[in-house]
């Protein structure tokens, strides 16, 4: 109340073009300050998504690294796999050198070990078909959700960039407001 009666009692004394400016410095004032409050609602809100979004990206860094471990991890599954069949393979072939192998309590003839060995090799092909099959859906499966995670983690990049480029801008406009007006008072007549 003091400052208005003070304000109206200052604004009597003034000719009518100084009362004008005055009001329209006032208005401009206040029109300023809704749009300086409007850019630090819009900064701070920006500030959050820019932390939102780093620690998404976190998160998918995080995401993608256990797809690899667990990718490293298939890999070495896959060729303890191999280590086992060939094994096996090294077991059976030696026990085939063997002439103590007894069907029946009789030891094989040659056809019989030709088709013994037959059949272990395409047994062994099956599964090494098989393990392969599986290996490489899976690593299909790891691969695709390796790609959406470094897609996300792009996208997340450039959303962060415009953020950045906003704030940028917000910070710009602010900083014309602020020499606009500091130059308008140091002026002002």
């Amino acid at each position: 109340m003091h400052s208005t009666v003070f304000a109206y009692g200052f604004m009597q004394n003034l000719r009518n073009e100084e009362q004008v400016a005055i009001i329209q410095a006032s208005t401009v004032l206040s029109l300023a300050e809704k749009w300086i409050q409007q850019i630090e609602g819009t900064e701070a809100a920006l500030h959050q998504k820019m932390m939102d979004l780093e620690l998404e990206m976190e998160m998918f860094c995080k995401q993608k690294g256990y797809l690899e471990e667990e990718l490293d991890y298939r890999k070495q599954a896959l060729d303890q796999a191999y280590m086992q069949i060939q094994e096996l393979e090294a077991t059976l072939y030696n026990a085939l050198q063997q002439d103590k192998v007894i069907k029946y309590g009789e030891p094989l003839d040659e056809l019989q070990k030709d088709e013994l060995r037959a059949a272990v090799e395409k047994l062994r092909r099956q599964m090494l078909r098989k393990s392969r099959e599986y290996d490489c859906q899976v690593l299909q499966e790891r691969m695709e959700l390796l790609h959406q995670a470094h897609q996300r983690i792009r996208d997340l990049e450039d959303k962060t960039d415009i953020q950045r480029r906003q704030i940028k801008d917000l910070e710009e406009k602010f900083l014309f407001l602020f020499l606009f007006f500091s130059l308008a008072f140091i002026l002002w007549p």
